[in-house]
């Protein structure tokens, strides 16, 4: 659940750059600018490709490591156009850049497609690093199989992961206020970057130099009693990231609730046959599952609708718990037994703009556009399709 008052807080922050957005450019076209401007006193400066150019001067900006950097048009001094396309920030120049932001006593380590960047035992790093990893080939994978051919990110996916809670605390409340005491990961739609800290504990163990092989550490991540739920959040908030930069969603656009956490519900499921966390791709989430049929007996005729149109089931903390588990099932029965459908509808979302804004009448009648309007003839196929699954 964890994305969810986040992303909310960053579109009200990232849209502050205009009232009403005067020009989504077209990705082939996003021109590259330098911006210097005044935040919190500050003179900065930044570089990159404008994905809106608000119509009072504001901007939004994508970075070369991955950034988007929202800027009001009261806190703009000038801007320069640049030649060229952007240039993506790798290697040692985003470990430079990563360095500057992060507190004194990180390191980084670089695979194939993510940066770690830690301040806890090397074992964990490694063993979070080879779980991304693994979640990365699956991901792309399973899509492949449902003919959605994603783009490969432009950017190192990057990670943040703190040697203790304390730590975490003391960065991520910056970021997400208070939300960060109830939850132990995020994904930062502005940064680009999850953010956690080591689950296992044993990290104290590893400044002692006493060794802790990555088996070790998965044993002992996995025999905590929260460790399913713990593995499932980590992998869910990674989903969000990978959908983020693979084109299956754009960043700051008005994705549905139900949409992106109800996949993200979907592929964070840990495989208990898998001793590394994560296994085959959809089965069935037994978390979502039971707290689905604890809400079935009070559940509305109309829970479909209401829940496709907008997003405040999700933002009331008395219905999220319910909503989190119908987007579930939901995204499962149609993943399962409309997946044609529902790619054709996933692809239409993908073209949605950053900041763009849809009322509850659009988002239905672009759902109705790809599975009719017989709501109640799909709400009985997916309450049986449901009801047939077992724990």
């Amino acid at each position: 659940m964890s994305s969810l008052g986040l992303r909310s807080s960053l579109i009200a922050f990232a849209i502050a750059i205009s009232s009403v957005p005067s020009a989504t450019l077209s990705q082939d076209s996003y021109p590259v600018r330098q911006i210097i401007y005044e935040y919190q006193n500050e003179l900065r400066e930044a570089v990159g490709e404008v994905l809106v150019e608000g119509e009072q001067g504001g901007f939004l900006i994508l970075a070369g490591d991955g950034q988007l950097i929202p800027i009001q048009s009261r806190e703009v001094k000038r801007v320069q156009e640049l030649q060229g396309t952007l240039s993506v920030l790798d290697g040692a120049a985003l470990e430079a850049t990563l360095r500057e932001e992060l507190p004194e006593g990180f390191r980084f380590l670089s695979t194939e497609h993510y940066v770690i960047c830690y301040n806890t035992s090397d074992a964990y790093a490694k063993w979070l690093s080879g779980l991304f990893e693994r979640l990365y080939r699956s991901y792309y994978s399973f899509w492949e199989t449902k003919q959605f051919k994603l783009q490969k990110p432009r950017f190192k996916l990057v990670a943040v992961v703190f040697a203790t809670r304390q730590d975490y605390l003391a960065y991520a409340e910056k970021e997400v206020g208070r939300a960060a005491e109830s939850i132990i990961g995020y994904y930062n739609q502005n940064t680009n970057r999850v953010t956690t800290f080591d689950l296992t504990g044993v990290s104290e163990f590893a400044t002692q130099k006493t060794r802790v092989s990555t088996p070790e550490l998965i044993a002992s991540v996995l025999a905590q009693p929260a460790a399913e739920r713990n593995v499932a959040t980590i992998i869910h908030e990674s989903f969000h990231q990978l959908a983020h930069n693979s084109g299956l969603q754009t960043r700051l656009a008005h994705n549905p609730l139900w949409v992106s956490e109800g996949l993200a519900t979907f592929f964070e499921s840990p495989d208990p046959s898998s001793s590394r966390g994560l296994g085959k791709i959809g089965i069935v989430n037994t978390f979502c599952l039971r707290n689905f049929r604890s809400y079935f007996p009070t559940r509305p005729k109309d829970a479909l609708q209401k829940m496709i149109k907008d997003d405040s089931r999700f933002r009331d903390p008395a219905s999220a718990t319910a909503a989190y588990a119908e987007s579930w099932a939901f995204n499962y029965f149609l993943l399962k037994t409309r997946h044609k459908e529902y790619v054709a509808y996933l692809k239409h979302l993908s073209q949605l703009p950053p900041l763009g804004t849809q009322d509850a009448d659009v988002r239905l009648e672009d759902f109705q556009q790809f599975f009719g309007d017989d709501w109640d003839a799909l709400d009985r196929a997916f309450i049986k399709f449901i009801g047939n699954l077992k724990l």
